[in-house]
């Protein structure tokens, strides 16, 4: 009996050290939006946590790329990205999101540019 005991208590540990090594997928920004950039073109860098790999970075607005190239399979780990954004000629203020995602998990960094 006490040798039984011993076992399932080995296996319920051995369990839990299986459970403590799956990470869930997720992506955090450390850099959050600040003010307005200039209306002029420019880019700034976005750092970035993932904890797994091939995560994604999206711009949802044709004026904002982002480098590495969007869909290049991003490795976990905190790293910076670069949005690049063109002049701002439209007389208005303007707003683009972009969206970081791993798995279901997903973060959202706008960028606010200034009108010309």
């Amino acid at each position: 009996m006490l040798l039984a005991a011993a076992v399932l208590a080995v296996g319920a540990v051995s369990c839990q050290k299986e459970r403590q090594h799956e990470t869930p997928a997720s992506v955090a920004l450390y850099t959050h939006p600040g003010k307005a950039v200039k209306a002029a073109s420019g880019t700034i860098g976005v750092t970035v946590s993932a904890t797994v790999d091939g995560w994604k970075a999206e711009s949802k607005a044709d004026w904002i790329t982002v480098a590495p190239a969007e869909g290049s399979g991003f490795t976990k780990g905190v790293r910076e990205v670069i949005l690049t954004y063109t002049e701002n000629t439209t007389g208005a203020q303007r707003s683009g999101d972009v969206v970081f995602s791993a798995g279901a998990q997903s973060e959202t960094y706008t960028l606010t540019q200034e009108a010309k």
